[in-house]
């Protein structure tokens, strides 16, 4: 099986070993003494890296587990504080597990490429690689920031001269500011070419777009999106379940993608995977599968007729067709708690389990969404938008119908708003958990949550609070450990 990532020479730090740059923490050094050679400044680039494989970061439980928030997905296994926070019903975040460690995770990305933006600059070497370098640090750092404000709002803004900034909140303006800055700035040090496993300029100025779109920005959300879809570099994948699989995983759609090698994390397939596929009926691959996220009936129901995303995303008990293990028959899936699970990454299961990483890259950034954001920014420009729901705007068309279409659905000329929230929910399902925060920052999470009957024990009947559920309670640990001077979210004890 072909898996690349990307090999650098770390020559002296790790003993003169080749390594791939999502193999190792080669960087917790911050003495200037450290910061002397190209070579080093790889070295602590790829640290910055290295966090977003964990498993509770892209690589594993808790980017499956943020989409158990929206209404398309819950929870199987016994995480009781993380499914209560699900659930709306947390008054604290004790979850010092998925919760706490994806926290950490992200902030070390935050922290080691904030190292690299404040030390390469004053390393003597070929300035095209230290203009890439700063460029990619430059981007995981806005990565890492957007992760934690969506979830959490102000957090720390990490300053590498300034110890004590580790323990204040910055609010959350502060850090859309830190967003917005290192991706512009990043847009002028990435180009459009780039190695497999790295962000270039698509990445940046298509999470730029989502980041405007986040603050309602919308001329420059459509501005950002229209670099990347006048760029003439990206455009859809023709088979939309052939982006889940290892033998397409890389294409023009993907702007950036976590990549993986079998043997080593990601672990999203297993992650997703049922226990029992066949119930018995034939050979099962010993420990296979986690299912730690699976699928409601609400969202398999919720598909339009002759929709190819469903095939690809859902599969239903006793009534579709699998293929696991070399073996086609119908899911069975006894221990599954609803009869719906997620099997948008389970291709590489298809013909063997080879073991619990099975190599298949995560879909951070896909051309999809930044065509969905560029149609949500028209529409909110022409009268459309959460408020106006039922307006259609026949300017967002184009971007909207180029993803419509390629799930096989007529094209609509005047897609409204309540269109677009059906897109977005098929498209990205699974993806992270786009589903809740789109319906967050919408405004619409509590019509959407709220009206929802229990599904089974496992879904139960939720009430969203908007005030206080649009963030997740904040880590007590981190707050214990600060002695105070960061304080719990809104609404919260």
């Amino acid at each position: 099986m072909k898996k690349y990532i990307i090999f650098i020479l770390i020559t002296g730090l790790l003993n003169g070993c080749s390594k791939s740059f999502l193999d190792k923490d080669p960087h917790e050094l911050t003495d200037a003494a450290f910061w002397k050679t190209a070579e080093q400044a790889e070295a602590a680039l790829a640290g910055a890296y290295t966090p977003l494989s964990d498993e509770e970061a892209l690589g594993g439980e808790e980017w499956c587990g943020m989409e158990t928030f929206s209404d398309i997905g819950y929870m199987n296994d016994n995480y009781p504080d993380f499914i209560a926070m699900s659930e709306f019903r947390a008054n604290q975040n004790t979850e010092n597990d998925l919760s706490l460690n994806s926290y950490k995770e992200y902030f070390q990305v935050i922290k080691r490429s904030s190292d690299v933006l404040a030390h390469v600059p004053d390393i003597d070497m070929d300035e095209a690689q230290k203009k890439r370098i700063l460029g990619e640090a430059n981007f995981l750092r806005a990565y890492g920031y957007f992760t934690e404000v969506i979830r959490y709002g102000g957090v720390p803004l990490y300053d590498p001269l300034n110890a004590e900034a580790a323990a204040i909140r910055a609010t959350e303006e502060e850090i859309w500011a830190t967003i917005e800055s290192s991706l512009v700035a990043a847009t002028s040090q990435l180009s459009f070419d780039h190695e497999e496993g790295r962000p270039g300029a698509g990445a940046v100025w298509g999470l730029l777009a989502k980041v405007y779109a986040y603050q309602k920005k919308w001329p420059e959300s459509k501005s950002a999106a229209e670099m990347v879809i006048n760029s003439g570099r990206h455009s859809l994948y023709p088979v939309y379940a052939d982006l889940f699989t290892i033998e397409h995983e890389m294409n023009d759609e993907t702007l950036w993608a976590l990549g993986a090698r079998e043997g080593s994390n990601p672990i999203t397939s297993m992650i997703m995977l049922p226990n029992d596929v066949w119930g018995g009926t034939h050979d099962e691959q010993t420990g296979a599968g986690w299912r730690l996220v699976s699928a409601t009936e609400n969202f398999y129901d919720s598909y339009e007729a002759d929709d190819a995303r469903k095939a690809a995303t859902v599969a239903k008990r006793n009534v579709d067709m699998v293929t696991y293990n070399g073996v086609t028959d119908i899911l069975k899936a006894p221990n599954n708690q609803s009869p719906v699970v997620c099997i948008k990454f389970q291709q590489p299961f298809k013909n063997v389990v080879v073991n619990f990483s099975p190599g298949l890259d995560i879909p951070a950034i896909r051309f999809a969404d930044v065509l969905l954001i560029h149609a949500e920014a028209i529409m909110n420009l022409n009268g459309g938008g959460p408020a106006n729901r039922t307006v259609g705007v026949a300017a967002a068309a184009e971007s909207f119908n180029l993803v419509r279409e390629r799930a096989g659905l007529d094209p609509i000329a005047a897609p409204t708003f309540n269109d677009l929230m059906y897109e977005r929910k098929a498209e990205l399902a699974f993806e992270g958990g786009d589903r809740h925060f789109d319906l967050v920052r919408w405004g619409l999470a509590e019509e959407v949550y709220n009206a929802l009957p229990a599904e089974g024990t496992y879904k139960p009947k939720r009430t969203f609070l908007p005030d206080k559920h649009r963030l997740l309670p904040y880590p007590q640990r981190e707050i214990d450990n600060s002695s105070g001077t960061i304080t719990q979210n809104p609404g919260y004890n």
